[in-house]
């Protein structure tokens, strides 16, 4: 029997995180077609730099095609530009890819001007019993949104995933302000990252924070990282995001802790970057450190994770879910928050994980293990669903979505 086609739309390192775990849900089920959209690069060859994802991509069998594949002359260009996003700066350093250079400009905008002809004809080709897309913006000649308007017209039902749980902990100390996706299904996280006048809103939770899925990509032996295992004390720092603008990071307390134990023989660190902050921290101090290993968007979150027994993080990050569902150490970092929020605090606080808000609070002899079943967890990252493969808790929802709509 044939089966039905679904088109999953992947644009970042987040989303496509999210986009493997729908696959392994879906893939027995459904035809699966993947398409990149990238914002930093339109292809997926350096679009997407996380190693672990990708090879976990490719040995589930999957495949993703460019957007511009579906266009004969836009693939064309594309492999003249090498499947690689190239700017002045690089041509100035290296001449040799000028030629690049000049015909990647002349495929952006060849892009540009039929855009809209390529997403039709993505649509017209797959045929797809529905699309997934990330919650990216809703700006008319996007790229993501015009695929979702198109299917619209179409009367192909459109579904949105979140990129993590992390509003729902900075909900307390900003002022959200949510779009309302018209004419689309949304998968918010939690109550906590919705309007409660929405009625296209399905509260399911973090995909990719799923009590399994954590579980299923931690027992895997993919790009793990080698960095002085034997060390006593095994520490991972994950730098947060800005975000809100309410809230610092807490980046200058990890930074501090770092430099603390940074002459302890029994301690070894990890400090993951954020892909969005990485530019604006001066690592310049801590590059001299011996037991410090840095690394970026190349590296995984969960070999990170993997690696460490104490997980260094902000309080309203969505990375802090992980290591707590997997019972390791965790001490989450309370950032300065603006005075209209001082005495606001992320749901974080009243959760098993140890909280702090200055470098003297981090004690390596008084950490304990968080309770992989907290409550805190539940509400915010499994939009209290309980500790369930929520991907396969969405394709329900889909089901059910699609049954109301035939009747």
């Amino acid at each position: 029997m044939t089966r039905n086609s679904i088109l999953i739309i992947v644009r970042t390192e987040s989303d496509f995180e999210r986009a493997i775990a729908i696959g392994i849900a879906g893939k027995n089920d459904y035809n699966l077609k993947f398409v990149f959209v990238g914002d930093f690069s339109p292809f997926f060859y350096d679009g997407i730099q996380n190693e672990f994802q990708k090879a976990l991509f490719r040995n589930q069998g999957f495949k993703i095609q460019d957007f511009s594949e579906y266009d004969i002359v836009g693939n064309i260009l594309r492999l003249l530009c090498k499947t690689q996003a190239i700017n002045f700066n690089q041509v100035r350093k290296n001449r040799k890819l000028f030629l690049n250079y000049l015909f990647y400009k002349i495929y952006c905008r060849y892009i540009q001007h039929q855009k809209t002809h390529i997403v039709n004809q993505i649509i017209t080709k797959i045929r797809p019993k529905f699309i997934l897309t990330d919650q990216s913006i809703t700006v008319k000649d996007y790229i993501p949104e015009l695929i979702r308007m198109a299917a619209v017209r179409k009367n192909i039902p459109v579904f949105i995933f979140t990129h993590g749980a992390a509003g729902g902990l900075h909900s307390a100390f900003s002022n959200p302000d949510f779009d309302p996706y018209t004419g689309y299904t949304v998968f918010a996280c939690n109550k906590y990252e919705t309007n409660p006048t929405f009625s296209n809103r399905i509260i399911l939770g973090d995909i990719s924070s799923s009590f399994p899925y954590v579980h299923y990509i931690n027992n895997l032996s993919l790009h793990d990282l080698d960095f002085l295992n034997e060390r006593k004390f095994k520490i991972a720092f994950m730098v947060g995001g800005t975000g809100p603008y309410t809230s610092t990071t807490g980046w200058y307390i990890q930074e501090e802790i770092i430099i603390e134990l940074s002459e302890n023989s029994d301690v070894a660190m990890v400090l993951k970057l954020h892909p969005r902050e990485a530019q604006f921290i001066d690592l310049r101090m801590l590059e001299k450190f011996n037991n410090l290993l840095i690394v970026n968007k190349e590296t995984d979150r969960s070999r990170v994770t993997k690696w460490a027994d104490i997980i260094v993080c902000s309080d309203h990050c969505s990375t802090i879910f992980e290591p707590m569902i997997l019972g390791k150490k965790v001490v989450a970092i309370e950032g300065k928050h603006i005075p209209r929020f001082k005495n606001s605090h992320s749901p974080i606080k009243d959760s098993t994980s140890i909280h702090i808000n200055n470098s003297s609070g981090f004690k390596l002899e008084n950490l304990y293990s968080s309770n992989p079943n907290d409550d805190i967890v539940n509400k915010v990252a499994w939009g209290e669903n309980g500790p369930i493969d929520l991907a396969k808790l969405l394709f329900r929802f889909v089901e059910s979505e699609q049954s109301k709509l035939s009747k």
